[in-house]
């Protein structure tokens, strides 16, 4: 910390906009909305001027703005409504109902504990039954029931059009990956991709760069790994 990560990042998008490049053509990626506010007024001091990146922000804010345009290509509505940590908790609590188990038994994981296995195998890109080995291998043994509730859980949400924090970035990953039209529209658009915090990427994140950056292969990022929190 201090070290000047942040300010070589910002010195750099400076750089660019001094040499002419189109704010439009650069993707500043931060791991926080207060940290993307507080980079973008310091290039714009630099800048002396009111400049503004209508590409920078957080992975699901970016995320959310692409799906916006997109999202019939994944069998969504434009106007899907995302749901936050606890609206996403309650849903898996239905699930849980719905499945016939006592919330009450100790036998098996709560609903927050199922949202957390659920949470990591997809940002980690892994099976549930791989992220259940890795990390919580206790429950191994009801994988199958731990599976039926997270297909219950999916299928509750397409139901209502709706996506979870999660779902930005599997979704993003997902059309970047389907769609050639939007895969060639953004890795051709931007030229300069700059991620700050990178030791706080995961593993989905890390891919959904990889494919920004598939034309041009321009990636500039910053991070300490004695930070990383994946």
């Amino acid at each position: 910390a201090g070290s000047g990560k942040t300010r070589a990042i910002t010195y750099r998008v400076a750089y660019l906009l001094e040499k002419g490049v189109s704010p439009n053509n650069i993707l500043l990626v931060t791991f926080t909305n207060k940290a993307a506010k507080e980079m973008m007024d310091r290039v714009q001091a630099l800048t002396a001027g009111e400049i503004k990146l209508p590409w920078s922000g957080t992975f699901h804010h970016i995320a959310y703005r692409i799906l916006r345009q997109y999202a019939s290509l994944l069998n969504y509505k434009n106007n899907f409504s995302v749901l936050d940590s606890q609206d996403s908790l309650d849903l898996f609590k239905l699930c849980l109902k719905k499945e016939g188990l006592d919330k009450k038994n100790k036998k098996f994981p709560s609903a927050k504990v199922i949202q957390s296995i659920v949470s990591y195998a997809r940002n980690a890109e892994k099976t549930l039954e791989e992220a259940l080995d890795l990390k919580y291998p206790s429950w191994l043994d009801i994988a199958d029931i731990i599976s039926r509730i997270a297909q219950e859980y999916e299928f509750r949400k397409k139901e209502a059009n709706v996506m979870d924090f999660d779902d930005l970035l599997m979704n993003l990953y997902l059309l970047l990956l389907k769609s050639e039209q939007a895969r060639t529209k953004f890795s051709q658009q931007f030229q300069y991709i700059l991620v700050d915090e990178y030791q706080d990427t995961n593993k989905i994140q890390a891919s959904i760069i990889k494919l920004f950056a598939s034309h041009h292969k321009n990636i500039l990022a910053v991070g300490d790994d004695a930070q990383s929190i994946y």
